[in-house]
């Protein structure tokens, strides 16, 4: 593994040796888009997945092998075709399989330019012709869905075909392995987040309470092994006796119960501060007794034990088992691709709550609207060591996160840069990184930024090696190949998602640097789709074009995600925001950004956190509801945050998005359609339109086969996905939800 991190190290040095003398003329973007394909028995009234996205995707002479997993649009250079309008190369469009077999991703053939008529007038119709000539592949009883997750997933009964769980491949009690793709990189996938971590990951998700929901709830399909915050009671290894697995169980549990109630107010569950206490009070005991993590996950930290929730137990429930809409922007430049990376990524929590569309999980209401955290905890591969559970033996270290998440560090601007926006103090949470690539990097001239962000990728082990990948020679031989010789490090950009990525320049395609936004949810509609992919690329020219300055603390930065996923936070939660995105890039406002933080010491080889004094009750000076109009940051609603808000002196990012089209000379038509688009954002943004999330809790809650007993039967399921697909078909209206 070791070999293979040190050439990946020199794999991503070449690459940035290459990209230092080159430097694209124009920005491009593409979309990732991802569906879903359930059957329909209307005799029985049952909606259940379909696992033949394999042979639909063969139908469409999709090759299915590993090479089909990564491919890339070209850019729009390389054919004739690529500049005829997008409907027109639909038919074109990369299709490609997922984890799960009733899951696929598709991505256009080749990357857009920047075009606000495109926008316009062609990203909609491209997007209903794909799901067209995807409608034509199904059978006649089977439904196309763009959502984020099938509602019965891992309920009793929930694909066509189940079999029997526990199969060899997932390891799962709730998910059999006929949801699995047979691709070889996906099962290898699976199954190395399984070894790698010694145990089935679980994922505690708070169950919704209503009148009647049984409480307090216990999950009756997870076996009784699952401990507390999800984690595993089993013995870490076969070695292990039953008495010390007893005796770990019992230890982990009086400190998990200690802690609780020494730290936790009993009001404090739902107010955040559970979150705060668990990462600020120490659980230290005996030097040799276990040591339980930091809870910096907001979905284990909030939750007090695993009754009262939904239990989850399968990497599937997490990668590649639903829709997705990722938007990636190929920047001109290096520099302009870190710009892109630190202001994209506080925008990220925003967009995770305007597109909230997962209330519901394993067949019942949730306490989230979202799906975030979910995902980050059910692909969670760290060990017992890395957790904190146990003593350190063979791990380097603790880590403090899963290998998806919200990001860690920022970027910052180049060497030699101009810009004062960064401040060092925004990156206030410990993170680690790997020391030996780090100073490769250093040595190779690579800035300290950007080779603590590369070298905190390498923190991860990789899941599984090609033998090509394992035949290519260390020593520094792979620096001496070509800038295509990426393999090795693109294999650990795919064991960290985070909500912003930075991808290094695909040469294969001859696109440049790209960051890509992840924390968006699918939406239902084609007409939703586009409006945020033409929201999240205007906003990255306006990014560019008006120089913005969105930095937040990194910590503030996971508190808004962290609220972002709540029940209705479009309307009922507050978010972090800089109040002046103008200000903050000239000398004299340049270190306004300080930050007092309790000091933490170090859980790695190498550890950086700008913290400051030990005083918990130290007032951060940036921030200041008393005095709103000099604050740095303040506390806003998601309308304030897009649409303004005179009384704190906002000005709203679709105001200036506004005005950045203003400048253009756009023709009546193309104008009229992207104000429409953007309109679906603001009235999102202000509640007069709702989430998909709260549509479909409504829903839910209305219907005649509901007990208020937080459960979603398969007749309800079977109401409430046909109602869908009517409103996506525009069968009937959807007044609340697209206007």
């Amino acid at each position: 593994m070791e070999e293979i991190r040190s050439q990946a190290t020199d794999q991503f040095i070449v690459t940035w040796e290459s990209s230092l003398a080159k430097s694209d003329n124009y920005f491009t973007w593409h979309e990732t888009i991802g569906y879903v394909v359930a059957k329909r028995d209307d005799t029985n009234k049952r909606i259940l997945l379909s696992p033949r996205v394999p042979e639909i995707l063969e139908g469409m002479q999709c090759v299915l092998n590993p090479a089909s997993v990564g491919t890339h649009p070209q850019t729009p250079d390389t054919n004739d075709e690529a500049q005829k309008p997008l409907s027109e190369i639909a038919s074109s469009t990369c299709w490609r399989s997922a984890h799960a077999r009733f899951a696929m991703r598709c991505q256009p053939p080749y990357l857009h330019k920047f075009s606000v008529s495109q926008l316009a007038l062609e990203i909609k119709s491209c997007l209903k012709e794909r799901r067209r000539i995807l409608k034509s592949r199904l059978q006649p009883d089977e439904m196309l869905f763009s959502i984020s997750q099938y509602p019965l997933l891992g309920s009793e009964i929930y694909i066509d075909g189940q079999g029997e769980s526990n199969g060899p491949l997932l390891r799962s009690a709730l998910l059999t392995d006929r949801c699995l793709n047979p691709i070889l990189p996906f099962t290898l996938e699976i199954g190395g987040i399984i070894d790698r971590r010694g145990s089935v990951p679980h994922t505690a998700v708070p169950i919704f309470r209503d009148k009647e929901t049984t409480w307090p709830f216990i999950d009756t399909r997870v076996p009784e092994t699952t401990l507390d915050y999800g984690l595993l009671m089993t013995p870490i290894s076969s070695n292990t006796s039953k008495d010390e697995s007893t005796a770990f169980a019992e230890a982990t549990t009086n400190k998990i119960s200690n802690f609780l109630s020494a730290a936790v107010p009993e009001n404090a569950l739902h107010d955040g501060s559970l979150g705060q206490n668990a990462r600020q009070c120490g659980l230290d005991g005996r030097s040799n007794s276990i040591m339980l993590p930091k809870l910096t996950h907001p979905l284990l930290a909030e939750v007090p034990s695993a009754k009262n929730c939904i239990m989850l137990d399968s990497p599937l429930f997490g990668i590649g088992s639903g829709g997705v809409l990722r938007v990636a922007l190929c920047a001109a430049d290096l520099d302009e691709a870190r710009i892109l990376y630190d202001q994209l990524a506080p925008m990220s929590a925003i967009l995770t709550a305007l597109t909230a569309a997962t209330p519901i999980i394993r067949g019942y209401l949730t306490a989230r609207d979202c799906y975030w955290d979910v995902q980050c905890s059910t692909v969670d591969d760290r060990s017992a060591q890395e957790l904190g559970l146990v003593p350190l033996t063979t791990a380097k270290g603790t880590l403090l996160k899963s290998r998806f998440g919200s990001i860690d560090t920022y970027l910052g601007p180049s060497q030699g840069s101009n810009d004062l926006a960064f401040q060092p103090e925004f990156n206030d949470c410990q993170y680690t990184y790997d020391s030996s690539s780090y100073w490769k990097m250093k040595e190779s001239g690579v800035d300290h930024l950007l080779a603590q962000h590369v070298a905190h990728l390498f923190t991860r082990d990789i899941h599984f090696a090609s033998e090509r990948m394992l035949k290519v020679k260390g020593n520094g031989d792979s620096k001496s190949q070509n800038v295509d010789g990426q393999e090795h490090f693109k294999r650990f950009l795919g064991c960290n998602r985070q909500n912003v990525c930075l991808y290094p320049p695909n040469t294969r395609a001859g696109s440049g640097w790209e960051v890509e936004l992840m924390s968006l949810e699918v939406q239902l509609t084609d007409e939703e789709n586009a409006a945020f992919l033409t929201f999240v690329v205007l906003l990255s020219r306006v990014i560019i074009s008006y120089r913005l300055n969105l930095y937040l603390p990194i910590s503030l930065m996971d508190q808004n995600m962290a609220r972002a996923q709540n029940i209705n936070a479009v309307k009922e939660q507050l978010f972090y925001f800089r109040r002046d995105l103008f200000g903050g890039r000239d000398s004299a406002s340049a270190s306004s950004g300080r930050i007092l933080r309790p000091g933490s010491g170090s859980n790695w080889h190498t550890t950086h956190s700008h913290d400051a004094g030990s005083d918990r009750s130290a007032v951060r000076r940036h921030i200041g509801s008393s005095s709103p109009d000099t604050a740095e940051y303040i506390e806003l609603t998601i309308d304030e945050i897009l649409n303004g808000s005179p009384r704190f002196k906002v000005t709203g990012i679709l105001n200036i998005i506004l005005t950045y089209l203003s400048t253009m000379r756009l023709e009546y038509d193309v104008e009229q359609e992207l104000r429409r688009q953007l309109w679906l954002v603001r009235k999102r943004a202000n509640g007069k339109l709702c989430t998909l999330a709260t549509w479909m809790r409504k829903f839910v809650q209305s219907h005649p086969a509901y007990r208020q007993d937080s459960v979603v039967s398969p007749t309800i399921n079977y109401d409430l996905l046909r109602t869908m697909s009517d409103i996506e078909e525009g069968k009937i209206a959807a007044p609340e939800l697209l206007g």
